[in-house]
């Protein structure tokens, strides 16, 4: 007897990652290492992994008050570039995060960013800052969970 066999057809989708998520990672914060997984999706034909390009900047220079060497600045900003799809941070995305129902604005271009690379959904630990969004937001454990990475 032949049995039918079930194959899920794969959807690719984009995601887009907020800064908290890279940082859980780089301080070991609770909860670390389902961001780290998150971090470590390895299938490009199932994701494409988005950061604003505005977190670029802020991570260095979160990473310059910590006063970490000047190099390791660089490694860990060329790591974040090879790492991720890098959504621009443009007048169109920052005028838009004006209008948005979300009240900080730096959510607000977060939020702007998902839309134009058309993400599916936003993964922060900061979920209810993003409750008036037009992308859902989702904390790393429920993407890990609902995702099957």
């Amino acid at each position: 007897m032949i049995q039918n066999k079930r194959y899920e057809v794969s959807m690719h989708k984009n995601i887009l990652v907020d800064l908290n998520i890279i940082l859980d990672v780089l301080l070991e914060r609770p909860g670390y290492k389902a961001s780290q997984a998150v971090l470590e999706i390895q299938s490009p034909i199932d994701y494409t992994v988005f950061v604003s390009a505005h977190v670029v900047t802020t991570f260095a220079y979160l990473l310059e008050n910590a006063k970490v060497p000047k190099e390791e600045i660089k490694r860990n900003v060329n790591w974040l570039l090879q790492s991720f799809s890098i959504v621009a941070t443009d007048s169109g995305i920052l005028k838009s995060s004006l209008k948005s129902n979300i009240k900080d604005y730096e959510d607000a271009v977060v939020e702007q960013a998902a839309q134009d690379c058309g993400a599916s959904v936003i993964i922060t630990r900061n979920v209810k800052d993003f409750s008036q969004s037009a992308i859902p937001a989702i904390t790393p454990e429920k993407f890990i969970s609902t995702s099957g990475s």
